[in-house]
């Protein structure tokens, strides 16, 4: 049976003294030098060597919302990571980063986005997150290096570069933007933006690359990972990063909000789905004390699973699972939250 599934995750970003506003998505490396991705909620993606760790020092922009901390440090080759963020469908999604490229070859792209789940032509549904967007290009361009995006195979068209020339060993701020467009199945736009001395408070008329447009590759449904990459040796950048950040607004993505310290809950617990009865969907919320291996699933009333909502590890914080299933019959189902030995199990009624 076909699933219509949908994840909205609320992820609670501490720090000591600034938070930001409706961000859905913060990473600022605030890990000691040397701990390893895999180790803070990212996931391995493919590669087995030059395991992606924490560097000292971090990246600085004036006016870019950044806590202080490390960054990490891509290599030409090795292993790619991912990590997941609360679904975007409609609209705008903008993705930025604090960037500095120390060398570039042909080409090739180190980030990127892409959606919850993949439908092949058969009809299988499986996990969409490589299948990437807006992937984001660098390569070699006289004395410095250009910035691009592609929506397709990073190697045979679909791409496009900007006219200006970065330089090495400078900081900058990079913001990627996809636009969703309902009109037609191969229209998304995608866009870049680079800043070198100061950011807009908002949104340029004008973008370093884009709107992108490449109608031979369908458009994402939604986005829901965002994958870390260190390419091929022939064609990849060694390059810094740090500060990466997602959001549904310009305003969001660039503005910071002093708050008073978020407290980590004390208690694991997960709540009773609201609405309840619902139709069509329903939001269930839960909230972690510590990391861990979390599944959140739904059964019918004989204990046959009919969704999985959650399944992948996830920090400390208080999250919320989308439930939605137009194929389901009226009646009494159960969502059951495990995270290591902890188990809870709550009912929920869908009526049609």
């Amino acid at each position: 049976m076909k699933k219509a599934l949908q994840i909205l995750s609320i992820l609670l970003v501490v720090s000591v003294s600034t938070n930001y506003a409706q961000a859905l998505f913060v990473e600022d490396f605030n890990y000691n030098a040397g701990d390893l991705l895999t180790a803070k909620g990212w996931t391995v993606s493919s590669g087995t060597t030059n395991a992606i760790a924490v560097t000292s020092p971090g990246l600085t922009f004036t006016g870019y919302p950044s806590v202080a901390g490390n960054s990490i440090t891509l290599k030409t080759t090795g292993e790619d990571v991912y990590k997941t963020f609360p679904i975007v469908s409609t609209g705008s999604i903008y993705l930025a980063f604090l960037l500095d490229v120390q060398s570039a070859q042909t080409g090739d792209y180190f980030i990127a986005l892409s959606p919850q789940y993949f439908v092949n032509s058969s009809g299988t549904q499986s996990s969409g997150q490589t299948n990437y967007y807006a992937r984001t290009h660098l390569k070699s361009n006289g004395t410095g290096y250009s910035i691009g995006i592609s929506k397709s195979s990073e190697l045979t068209g679909g791409y496009v570069y900007g006219s200006t020339v970065l330089s090495f060993n400078k900081t900058y701020v990079v913001v990627i933007k996809h636009t969703f467009n309902a009109a037609t199945a191969d229209d998304d736009a995608e866009s870049i933006y680079v800043f070198g001395t100061t950011i807009p408070s908002a949104e340029p008329a004008t973008s370093e690359v884009g709107p992108h447009v490449y109608s031979a590759k369908g458009d994402p449904t939604d986005f829901y990972h965002i994958t870390i990459r260190q390419g091929s040796t022939s064609a990849a950048s060694a390059l810094k990063l740090d500060g990466i950040r997602i959001a549904t607004s310009w305003n969001t993505l660039l503005t910071a909000t002093d708050v008073e310290e978020t407290s980590i809950p004390t208690k694991y617990e997960l709540n009773q789905n609201y609405p309840n009865p619902f139709n069509p969907s329903t939001v269930i919320n839960y909230q972690l004390p510590e990391a861990g291996n979390v599944t959140l699933k739904v059964y019918d009333v004989i204990g046959n699973e009919v969704a999985t909502l959650v399944n992948e590890f996830k920090q400390a914080g208080v999250y919320n699972a989308k439930f939605a299933n137009v194929q389901l019959s009226s009646g009494v189902y159960f969502y059951k939250l495990q995270v290591g030995s902890f188990k809870a199990v709550k009912k929920m009624m869908l009526t049609k």
